[in-house]
């Protein structure tokens, strides 16, 4: 089925180091950079409330500048992409390794008029200009792990942090 013949390329994926020690979506996630109860009412403020959840992140060297990338790319075109799923994102050497900074909302926000469902997760990725591979690999694989509507509703329902960490460590796209 596609789902095993996905899984195996996952498998294989597992065994490659990327550049810069990043091998899986779970390495980037980090129990203080996961916010699963996101009250924002616009795709703005919600960008913003995940730019800032990056405050004191160790891998953001700059963050106003930083936070300025975000916003930047933001405003050039809106970076949802379905499946209730946004991933914000800035190229920018203002960060020292990949960054990965996720919100849930129960509810759903708009991002974009477009859109047929609201998003419900937000995850921002911050990463250097050097690290071209690996954020399409990131990027790529959040897409793909999102698409499962299963997947998405285990994400919906986890309790905690580390409840979400868990269900990516046993998906891994």
């Amino acid at each position: 089925t596609a789902a095993t013949a996905s899984c195996s390329i996952c498998m294989k994926r597992r065994s490659r180091k990327w550049m810069g020690g990043v091998v899986n979506i779970s390495d980037l996630l980090r129990l203080g950079y996961i916010d699963l109860n996101l009250a924002a009412a616009d795709k703005e403020a919600a960008v913003k409330v995940v730019a800032h959840m990056g405050k004191d992140h160790p891998d953001i060297e700059d963050f106003p500048s930083f936070c300025r990338s975000v916003y930047e790319r933001e405003a050039a075109g809106s970076t949802s992409i379905g499946h209730g799923i946004a991933i914000p994102h800035a190229r920018t050497d203002c960060v020292k390794h990949m960054v990965l900074i996720v919100a849930r909302s129960q509810a759903g926000i708009v991002f974009d008029d477009k859109d047929l469902e609201p998003v419900h997760f937000i995850f921002l990725v911050g990463t250097p200009k050097h690290m071209v591979t690996d954020y399409l690999r990131i990027v790529g694989g959040i897409a793909r792990c999102m698409k499962d509507d299963d997947f998405r509703q285990m994400l919906l329902d986890a309790a905690t942090p580390e409840q979400f960490i868990q269900c990516f460590k046993g998906k891994e796209c």
